[in-house]
């Protein structure tokens, strides 16, 4: 009976994993350098651009371009673990949907949540990043 009861537990404990906001897209979509850090913490590593200036974070392998002094450009590394399928959405803290365009190794919306566009793209077995614009294209 025990070893049932453990099995159990794993089982949904997994499920739970996957359900996880690796990052939430809308705590820093459209915000400024501050107000990222205090979701994303400090950057590990930042540089100038042509565009604005590009910070790395270690949260979600997250990589941040801000132009015009707001978070625009938003890539996410951390997503490996997370199925490539419109359920990835639910990982970077947006509503599932179908995706505008699909084939095998990308997910696009369009126009979506308030954002230009999301993409995400697959990797070996899972999804590999996701790719946000938030306003520019």
């Amino acid at each position: 009976m025990t070893k049932f009861i453990s099995i159990v537990l794993f089982a949904v404990s997994a499920i739970t994993v996957h359900s996880e906001v690796v990052v939430d897209i809308t705590k820093v979509a459209g915000k400024t350098e501050k107000e990222v850090s205090t979701y994303l913490g400090e950057p590990t590593s930042s540089k100038e651009t042509k565009y604005g200036k590009k910070c790395q974070y270690e949260k979600g392998e997250t990589e941040i371009v801000f132009i015009k002094g707001n978070a625009d450009w938003i890539t996410i590394e951390g997503i490996d673990d997370i199925p490539f399928s419109k359920s990835a959405l639910s990982a970077i803290g947006l509503k599932e949907a179908y995706p505008t365009f699909s084939d095998n190794f990308t997910l696009r919306w369009e126009a979506t949540q308030g954002l230009l566009s999301v993409s995400i793209f697959k990797g070996t077995k899972n999804s590999d990043y996701a790719y946000i614009k938030v306003k520019t294209k």
